[in-house]
């Protein structure tokens, strides 16, 4: 079965995780809520910050489109996502922690944030495994253009 993350893989986007088997508001946004099964957020990268509460570094995202029935937990409150909204995404987990940096924010670049599945690891807690692959921005995705390709590097023919 392929999903909207193998798409953007097959099409050569740029993957920030390792693989391993006008949207603004002064309104609060919530944070995604990822259940246990496949689901993913597409937007805009806004800001970077801290949580005061000391659960690591978060990106916060002007969507503009995520995986249906999606939810996300706004104070004590669920609720459902939708595209073209802002949310927050958690990047305190192992796969998610450097993925998305300051330069990505400051170039105001677009991302796919999928969580793929649970890892259960031979001695330990399982964990969550996430893809984040870097999309173009929805103007080119109309044009046709998906994933945003690493450049190819031209070998230099060495002097010796």
């Amino acid at each position: 079965m392929t999903n909207r993350t193998d798409e953007l893989r097959a099409s050569g986007a740029v993957a920030r995780t390792r693989d391993v088997s006008e949207v603004g508001s002064t309104e609060p946004a919530p944070y995604i809520r990822w259940a246990d099964d496949y689901a993913w957020v597409e937007g805009q990268v806004m800001e970077l910050w801290d949580s005061p509460k000391g659960y690591g570094e978060n990106v916060a995202m002007a969507l503009t489109s995520c995986s249906d029935n999606l939810m996300g937990k706004l104070g004590t409150e669920i609720v459902t996502i939708k595209g073209s909204e802002r949310v927050n995404v958690g990047l305190a987990a192992a796969t998610l922690k450097g993925t998305i940096t300051a330069a990505d924010v400051q170039q105001a670049k677009h991302f796919h944030v999928a969580f793929m599945r649970w890892q259960e690891p031979a001695n330990g807690n399982r964990y969550r495994v996430f893809a984040v692959l870097e999309v173009a921005p929805p103007e080119a995705q109309e044009q046709g253009i998906v994933a945003v390709k690493v450049p190819e590097v031209e070998e230099d023919a060495l002097p010796f």
